[in-house]
């Protein structure tokens, strides 16, 4: 089992940046993607402009994906 990193994040200059965060603990890479995408649909956070779903393993980005307003 690793620990990654979900996150909800915004774009400030060229960098995303995340704005919530949570800690998950899977097996494998499909399986922390699958439970960030839980994550998020039972947030209870506003999607306020463009943002991105963002999964990390170790500091590196396993998944990343827009999921805000264009």
């Amino acid at each position: 089992m690793s620990d990654y990193v979900a996150g909800l994040c915004h774009m400030r200059g060229t960098e995303i940046v995340p704005f919530e965060t949570k800690t998950i603990t899977a097996d494998n890479d499909d399986d922390a993607v699958r439970q960030a995408v839980e994550w998020r649909v039972n947030s209870l956070t506003a999607i306020d402009g463009r943002t991105w779903l963002q999964v990390l393993l170790d500091g590196k980005a396993v998944y990343s994906q827009e999921i805000g307003r264009f």
